[in-house]
């Protein structure tokens, strides 16, 4: 999970069975999400979701809040998505040589 270092906004990663599992296996999908969670005071709702690669494990927002960087383990990637109003906005991949294991950002 990562938080918006401007604020206002949570983005949480979804594996949705995109891991390391047989593709028989009932639960088995080829790709996670990214869901983007509104805080609103004490009040917090998901107003966005959008697919990503094999096995994202990291999140991070951009230092001044408009985009977000997914690693996706099995594709060897960085999703990049941009944040448009209450609209998460997929913009591009990064290929990258070794598997994204983790992430960091700009904490609030």
């Amino acid at each position: 999970m990562a938080v918006s270092p401007v604020g206002g906004y949570a983005a949480s990663l979804i594996l949705n069975g995109a891991g390391n599992v047989p593709k028989s296996a009932f639960f088995h999908h080829e790709h996670g999400y990214v869901s983007l969670l509104k805080i609103d005071g004490k009040k917090v709702r998901k107003v966005s979701e959008t697919q990503l690669g094999g096995l994202p494990e990291g999140v991070a927002f951009s230092p001044d809040g408009p985009y977000l960087y997914v690693g996706n383990f099995l594709d060897s990637d960085i999703t990049i998505v941009h944040l448009q109003g209450n609209k998460l906005v997929p913009v591009g991949s990064l290929k990258i040589a070794g598997h994204p294991a983790s992430m960091s950002g700009s904490a609030p």
